[in-house]
């Protein structure tokens, strides 16, 4: 229940300490005006704490105030029988370093232990507490204090990106440890990748994966769009987890890596509530501003069941020029795209919310630049690197709770499709230009990939110090994937003639099983141990026909590959033993496995390539701390780690053209990650962290590999050294008006490109970026300019020598240039 519903019932001072710096209060509505110390009837099961004070709230009629964040993680015993509210909060409270006080006779209120109540609490207008903010995550599949949770976890509120102007993963991925955003092969594709566990190639399945709501997104083939991510507007976030090693007990394959969890606003029964913002952006060497604007709306229906609408559009002015065909800012990008929801909670033990994303994507161009003819030029076919992604998601999340079981089912079906072209002059022009008189090649590909999953898990309290969840999940994708190459004029870009078709069929089933048991030894010490067994089955076919067949093939079209059928099982485990010094502090040791699938290769018999890949496995050895100091003025994460990456997959571009993957040898990833955030004072907040990482080959690619790497070179675009610093003050201006300046600066370390055919790899010199914001909140209206790398750097992302299949020599992809912007919002 939010504090603006107790305003008439309670002193506000009262509401605004029981905040204490956590944001909202959940409590019944129900008034007591017994005395706490009278027997009453109680019958409570084993669950989380936060259920359980709302059914004491209900079976005693008393009013229990608390935050959500406060008992996130919490588990409650039974308790039973008669007995009074002092004695049911004290058994429920036991274990935890929670407090309650009475503070009238219908009124208790829980609070962290040793943290008194004032009788007179200051509070600033707009300026927030001196204590930092509980932070609650879902990484482990159940709601628990950041603090508590034993895996490195940097989680980011939706409305701290929607403040900064943080649209896009690529805006915010500097400020997340570990973490590193490269545009790949194809259509920029991002290769997301976390502690540097990367081989480089977005034709390869991706090392992280991705969910929205627990529900996975993307591909799980590189037949289809595994390496495709999703940017989600942030005022439709509620946070953005991002967990650092590999997480394949608890989300499966692709997370060998890392994992990034979206996680969205859920409707609220209490109250019509919205937001909406507009703002504008000018790009340095931009062709046009650019423009953002978006609008939420919450509308309970009634007192069980919400929706929620948003939509959103935004366009990013293109700044790379073509001196073809002379088009200026052919990169330019627009983006559309809504988000509606449901939420129907008739109890506290059932709820049921359905969600519809949809999103569509459309750049006039490739990101990509070469140097060598100006700053922030290109000489592609003009029409190419054009294309549209459109995505559809939907989902289903049930949850119910029978007695000491919590059943949770997690529907989801997805459309994603892409269409797109690729300047294939590099391959195909030598051969076009004999018969057609023209030295381009342009190629056009469709594909679209349907995802359904589900995934039904049980979280069972086996008596105080026993947690069982245990869990199966099955997901099955359908691709076609058709692609046809035109001979072009490379200077017009006029199409001519077809002369490659290639038409893909592929589909993707897993099934798997999974278990995680977490045993309490004492009130400081316990232990989780996890499994997960899976197996999946892959078919692919393809057909390719063509005048340009007998040249390559040395045969008459149409050429068919006949169905090639794949069969993996893996198994991956986690343990991880947690030691609580105390409610602030929390020591852990994590050894997790993870696994990316294996499976066929595409013109396996065409091109004479291995018919097809095995998985590749990472064990993780890590030790880590977290905590907090001075009341929360001062929090830290740390972590040491060492990778063990097995079979390596290994993205293989092909003279003729074509791209397969090959299992390598055996690689590591080892390092150190430390995170800060603290309130000096009360209305400044500092924040830093810095990453060392070691990712390297352990062993040399075999004898025969298509490519050269040897023991100790460095894994494609890890960086030794990365780090982020950022403050945010904010101060009064009137009565009613409150200012706010912010700031950030990242840094990332040198870098090598792809793994190639000799010992030449491109290096990627290190970068710094800066970028600042202010601006001034009056009531609810919020106005704020901003600037991103304000220095102007040319930071390089990805490029070079063996980069981006060959097909555009010597191109590399840069961050954005300076950008200036301003934006206002309004909620209500």
């Amino acid at each position: 229940m939010a504090l603006g519903a107790f305003s008439e019932r309670l002193p506000m001072w009262i509401a605004a300490v029981a905040l204490l710096g956590c944001g909202e209060l959940s409590g019944a509505p129900a008034a007591w005006a017994g005395d706490p110390s009278q027997p009453v009837r109680l019958d409570i099961s084993a669950q989380p704490l936060e259920s359980a004070l709302r059914v004491l709230a209900k079976q005693a009629d008393v009013q229990i105030l608390f935050s959500p964040a406060l008992v996130a993680g919490f588990k409650a015993p039974a308790v039973a029988g008669e007995m009074s509210v002092r004695d049911a909060l004290a058994l429920l409270l036991k274990a935890t370093a929670l407090e309650f006080e009475i503070q009238a006779p219908d009124i208790v209120v829980l609070k962290r232990a040793g943290r008194p109540i004032p009788e007179k609490p200051v509070a600033i207008p707009g300026v927030p507490s001196a204590a930092l903010e509980e932070i609650v995550v879902t990484a482990q599949k159940r709601e628990e204090r950041l603090e508590n949770v034993p895996v490195p976890v940097t989680a980011i509120s939706g409305e701290t990106l929607v403040s900064a102007n943080q649209l896009r993963l690529q805006d915010y991925f500097s400020s997340i440890p570990g973490l590193s955003m490269t545009p790949g092969d194809f259509r920029g594709d991002p290769i997301l990748t976390i502690r540097g566990i990367t081989t480089g190639g977005s034709y390869i399945t991706s090392t992280v994966g991705v969910v929205i709501d627990d529900i996975p997104y993307g591909s799980s083939t590189n037949e289809s769009t595994g390496s495709e991510s999703i940017d989600i507007d942030p005022s439709e976030l509620a946070r953005v987890e991002v967990l650092r090693g590999p997480q394949g007990t608890l989300y499966g394959a692709s997370s060998i890596g890392g994992l990034i969890k979206y996680v969205t606003v859920d409707p609220s029964t209490e109250g019509l509530s919205g937001r909406v913002q507009a703002g504008t952006s000018y790009i340095d060497h931009g062709t046009q501003p650019g423009y953002y604007a978006s609008a939420a709306v919450n509308i309970p229906l009634n007192d069980t069941l919400a929706v929620r609408l948003s939509g959103f559009s935004h366009l990013d002015p293109g700044y790379i020029d073509n001196i073809l065909s002379g088009a200026r800012g052919i990169n330019k990008g627009e983006v559309d795209g809504g988000h509606l929801s449901a939420l129907w909670r008739p109890s506290d033990s059932l709820s049921l919310k359905v969600g519809a994303l949809l999103q569509q994507i459309q750049w006039d161009g490739s990101p990509y630049v070469q140097p060598s003819l100006g700053d922030l030029k290109q000489s592609l076919v003009p029409g190419t690197g054009a294309g549209t992604k459109k995505t559809q998601a939907y989902s289903a999340i049930l949850k119910t709770q029978i007695g000491s079981v919590n059943l949770t089912s997690l529907s989801g079906y997805s459309i994603n499709r892409i269409s797109d072209s690729i300047d294939f002059s590099g391959i195909f022009g030598p051969v076009v230009q004999p018969h057609y008189g023209v030295a381009g090649a342009s190629n056009f590909e469709n594909l679209e990939t349907r995802k359904f999953s589900e995934e039904l898990r049980a979280v069972v309290s086996l008596g105080e110090r026993l947690e069982w969840l245990a869990g199966g999940f099955y997901t099955h994708e359908n691709t076609p994937w058709a692609e046809v190459t035109y001979a072009s004029n490379a200077t017009t870009g006029l199409i001519l003639s077809p002369i490659y078709y290639d038409s893909i069929q592929s589909t993707y089933e897993e099934y798997a099983a999974f278990t995680d048991l977490t045993f309490r030894i004492t009130d400081q010490w316990d232990i989780q141990l996890g499994g997960r067994e899976s197996k999946n089955r892959q078919t692919y076919m393809e057909e390719i026909s063509g005048s340009i067949v007998p040249f390559f093939f040395g045969t008459q079209p149409p050429l068919i590959n006949p169905q090639e059928v794949t069969n993996d099982d893996s198994f991956t485990y986690l343990v991880t033993p947690r030691f609580m010094l105390s409610s602030d502090l929390m020591l852990y040791a994590r050894f997790a496995s993870g696994y990316r699938n294996g499976g066929p290769n595409t013109t396996a018999i065409l091109f004479n390539l291995p018919p097809r890949f095995e998985p590749d496995k990472t064990k993780n050895y890590e030790i880590g701390a977290k905590g907090s100091a001075w009341d929360r003025a001062l929090s830290f994460d740390a972590s040491v780690y060492y990778i063990d990456w097995k079979d390596i997959q290994l993205q293989v571009n092909t003279p003729q053209g074509a791209t397969y993957v090959s299992n390598a040898s055996r690689a590591k990833s080892e390092g150190v990650e430390l995170s800060v955030e603290m309130r000096p004072v009360q209305p400044l907040k500092l924040s830093a962290w810095i990453a060392w990482n070691e990712a390297v080959l352990t062993q040399p690619f075999p004898p025969g590999s298509p490519a050269y790497g040897v023991a100790g070179d460095r894994l494609p675009y890890s960086s030794r050294f990365s780090g982020n610093a950022a403050f945010e003050e904010t101060f009064p201006l009137g009565a009613r008006i409150t200012g706010f300046f912010a700031g950030s600066l990242s840094y990332l370390g040198d870098r090598e490109s792809v793994f190639t055919s000799s010992v030449l790899r491109e290096r990627l010199p290190a970068y710094a970026k800066t970028d600042l914001r202010g601006g001034a909140k009056y009531e609810t209206w919020t106005g704020s300019l901003f600037v991103t790398n304000l220095a102007n750097r040319r930071g390089v992302l990805s490029g070079g020598y063996g980069a981006f299949l060959n097909y555009t020599p010597l191109a590399y992809t840069y961050i954005q240039p300076r950008t200036v912007g301003l934006y206002i919002s309004k909620t209500f």
